[in-house]
């Protein structure tokens, strides 16, 4: 019976050292350790047009390579207006001149979202992010109709 309880109290001693505890007036520091950043490498079809025009639409068609991270989304911009979101890493959207009446020069931008890597807890939970930016001038021409 003696051994038994001294058994007891030895184990409950063991367990309490190498417990861990938690005070929620602590602080508790960790380095994060970075990963390799990402490699991302983002192409359209705009790439390989000279003064693209929109007369009364243009497709735009996007395609994202991404190793060693992940990719979030691409967002896209003509006159400070988003034109087109999506989570995917091939894509196609189209530009219209709905919104033009006169001949106008703007820029595209697209901008395509993706992890940092950098072992943050906010990188971890996703909630940190990087971006690479492709912008292009885009021609509207007159004839778009409101």
């Amino acid at each position: 019976m003696i051994k038994h309880l001294i058994s007891i109290i030895l184990t409950a001693l063991v367990a309490m050292i190498s417990a861990c505890t938690y005070s929620e007036s602590g602080i508790y520091r960790v380095d994060p350790v970075p990963g390799d950043p990402p490699m991302i490498s983002a192409h359209t079809n705009l790439d390989t047009i000279i003064d693209p025009t929109v007369i009364d639409s243009l497709e735009v068609i996007y395609n994202v390579d991404i190793e060693n991270g992940k990719f979030y989304q691409v967002e896209a911009f003509v006159f400070d207006k988003l034109v087109h979101s999506s989570d995917t890493t091939h894509g196609s959207f189209w530009i219209t001149s709905a919104f033009v009446t006169d001949t106008v020069v703007d820029t595209l931008s697209l901008y395509f979202f993706h992890s940092t890597n950098s072992n943050s807890l906010a990188d971890i939970v996703g909630l940190e992010y990087d971006y690479i930016e492709l912008d292009y001038p885009i021609i509207f021409e007159e004839g778009g109709r409101r």
